[in-house]
Formats: C-alpha cells, structure tokens, sequence
C-alpha cells in the first residue's frame, strides 16, 4: 500500500509541478502548487485504494462471527475475493473519503513544504540545505497534520 500510495503522490506532485512551471527555475505560485498537490493526493489515493481495501478486509474479517468470515490467506487472496465477489470496481470502495483525506494531507505537506523550502531560500538558506530541508518538512509536516486530522 505504501509503496503504490506514497511513490505515486510524490511522483505526481513532481510531475505535475514540472508541467504547471511556465519557465523552468522560476518559483511556481502557491495556488499551482496546490493545485498539483491536490490532484496527486487525490489520484494517487485511488491508485493505492485496491490495496489499502484489501489490508483493512484482511484485519476486519477476524472480527466478524465466524459463519461470515472470508478466510483470506493473504493480500492477493483478498484482491482476487473482492473482484471476484463485488467486480474489478469493488476494489474502490471508500476511495472517495480515502481521496479526500489523501488531498488534504498531500495540500498540507507538499504544497506547504515548498512554499517553505521557497521562503527559506528568498531568507538566505542554502537551497538543498540542512535548514532548507528541515524547515520545509517540519512546516509539511505540521500543516499536513492540520489539514488532515480530525
């Protein structure tokens, strides 16, 4: 889940920041930057949402009687159960709240985290830097935090 969830965010939020850049080096504005955050957030979620589904059925059928237990010996098992028994768009239910939260953490952290790493450099860090980098993550860090909690 991690793997598939948190490469595809931050490869997107590459990506699409290098697409939405009008001249390579310049700073990208912060709505742009939002932007691509949001959408990578919230793409990415769906992208991840299959194996995200497929953990969570795996922890819940424990808990369930024992008559209405899958059994599912692993996460391919319970990957090939939900499309054999609900179809291929089984595989992305919840991912709409999924998504959304997804957005909101990835606005928080990515687009914050280089508006800071950008006012860093503007103060006088070294871009690429110990302060740069920390200053950027904490700032990500505490407003991903903000945006995404409950």
């Amino acid at each position: 889940r991690q793997v598939l969830y948190t490469g595809s965010r931050l490869g997107l939020y590459d990506k699409f920041t290098a697409m939405a850049l009008s001249k390579p080096g310049e700073a990208l504005p912060f709505w742009k930057s939002s932007v691509c955050a949001l959408s990578a957030g919230g793409i990415a979620a769906v992208i991840g949402n299959p194996a995200d589904l497929s953990l969570i059925r795996m922890q819940t059928d424990t808990m369930l009687p024992e008559a209405q237990r899958r059994n599912y010996r692993h996460v391919l098992h319970a990957f090939a159960t939900i499309v054999r028994q609900e179809g291929a768009l089984g595989l992305l239910e919840g991912a709409g709240p999924t998504a959304t939260r997804a957005m909101a953490l990835n606005f928080g952290m990515l687009a914050f985290n280089s508006k800071a790493k950008e006012l860093l450099a503007a103060m006088g860090c070294t871009k690429g830097g110990a302060v740069q980098v920390l200053g950027g993550a904490v700032t990500g860090g505490f407003f991903g935090s903000v945006f995404s909690l409950p």
